[in-house]
């Protein structure tokens, strides 16, 4: 199976006043693995995931932060982050991110 997802059939889901993801390749296509862009300014949350999950960063700077560990990713820089892991991502950026499984498949 091949599916395309044109960039203006991205489902958008605002996140929070600052936060918007664009949902590209979602669990209804694809159980195993899913695909965003994430938009964000001046944005900080502490997140701990259920998914594998890997960010690059097409626009910004994104600041993680792990056991007071902070790490700055900037334009082509991406991260791999394994299921359960406590952080906190801050910043303002622009970023694709692919969680495997597809985001909302966690049983």
């Amino acid at each position: 199976m091949i599916k395309i997802i044109r960039k203006n059939e991205g489902k958008k889901h605002k996140i929070a006043e600052n936060k918007l993801a664009i949902n590209l390749i979602t669990k209804e296509i694809s159980q195993g693995v899913s695909l965003a862009v994430i938009e964000a300014e001046n944005y900080s949350e502490e997140e701990n995931t259920l998914y594998d999950r890997i960010y690059f960063v097409t626009e910004g700077n994104l600041i993680l932060t792990t056991n007071s560990n902070e790490q700055i990713l900037g334009i082509g820089d991406s991260c791999f982050i394994s299921k359960g892991t406590t952080y906190t991502m801050a910043g303002t950026f622009k970023l694709l991110v692919i969680n495997q499984p597809a985001f909302g498949t966690v049983s």
